[in-house]
């Protein structure tokens, strides 16, 4: 560690910042200042050395490229108090924390209703979503998939807003996370959203999500199936109440006793599962139509298409699949 003569040479005889000595010896500015401290070395005043920075320049680094405080003094050669002083003077606001740990610009939410609705679908089924800190003003979404297009669909939803990492597979399991600003504060909750209910097309675009994210399409024997499940019963009675509003007729959803037993990778269950399933073609033909224009996922898409094309076909008298086709 660096000595009292050092220190006093580099301090006050050369005239370098704390910043510059931390660089030099290779320790943090704050080792640094505990040192002057624990040397009795008296710290330079500000102002003592008149620095010549205009306030557009401040500007132009601290507000129009963003960089830290930390970042301008070794750029300038300033020490940060100094920085922080001609700040104050020139009436520049300092950003907040939240502010100040932004690396990535990140856009507003689109305003898009029907966009809305397809997130908050998704997120209920398949993304976990947090602020990192209580008064943070980051969105946190993040999920993790053995299914390569469950990824890819993930990418495609964020990355026009924010930069979205990516893990490498492990497992077969790849992670993805991507940092929202706030006006994405609509995805922190799980509880079903009412106002979708309001339009046709809005109550579709959310269940496309929430399908993309927990549905099953599939042919079984010729015979078409489409299957959602969760273990909020709540939402999928909500689901089931608005399908049968819209001339869409299924039954009830049913509920598997699954609670405090426990699978196969040891997890024990803490609820009971619930699944609304609908078979009857008529029935089926136009939930599947209602959500063609909103489903993304490209697997399901496929799905939905050769179940489409099959309940067509089969009311044709014609019968083509024999094997079973589920996604």
């Amino acid at each position: 560690m660096i000595s009292k003569e050092e220190l006093r040479q580099l301090y006050e005889k050369d005239k370098l910042t704390t910043f510059q000595i931390s660089e030099k010896i290779g320790c943090c500015q704050t080792t640094i200042w505990k040192k002057l401290k624990e040397y009795d070395i008296k710290p330079r005043l500000p102002g003592v050395k008149r620095v010549e920075i205009s306030k557009e320049k401040l500007e132009e680094l601290y507000l129009g490229r963003k960089l830290s405080t930390w970042k301008m003094e070794k750029m300038l050669n300033i020490p940060r108090g100094t920085i922080h002083r001609k700040m104050k003077e020139f009436g520049i606001s300092t950003r907040d924390l939240s502010e100040s740990h932004i690396i990535h610009p990140k856009k507003d939410f689109s305003g898009n209703l029907l966009e809305k609705a397809y997130l908050i679908g998704f997120r209920i089924g398949d993304l976990g979503v947090r602020k990192i800190y209580p008064n943070s003003r980051t969105i946190c979404v993040a999920s993790g998939s053995t299914i390569k297009e469950q990824i890819e669909l993930i990418n495609s939803l964020f990355n026009t807003y924010a930069k979205v990492w990516i893990s490498k597979p492990k497992n077969n399991k790849i992670n993805i996370q991507v940092s929202l600003n706030e006006s994405f504060n609509f995805l922190i909750s799980k509880e079903y959203p009412q106002w979708i209910e309001n339009d046709r097309n809005t109550f579709f675009s959310f269940l496309a999500g929430f399908t993309d994210a927990e549905g099953n399409i599939s042919i079984n024997q010729n015979m078409d199936y489409y299957g959602l499940g969760n273990y909020n019963k709540k939402i999928l009675f909500n689901i089931y109440k608005n399908l049968n509003t819209f001339g869409i007729k299924c039954r009830k959803p049913t509920q598997d006793n699954r609670k405090g037993k426990t699978n196969s990778q040891g997890y024990k269950y803490n609820s009971n599962y619930w699944a609304l399933r609908i078979q009857n073609k008529s029935n089926l033909l136009q939930l599947l139509l209602e959500l063609k224009p909103h489903i993304k996922h490209k697997q399901k898409v496929k799905a939905l298409n050769n179940a489409i094309s099959n309940i067509q076909d089969r009311n044709n008298g014609i019968y083509k699949w024999k094997k079973t086709s589920s996604i």
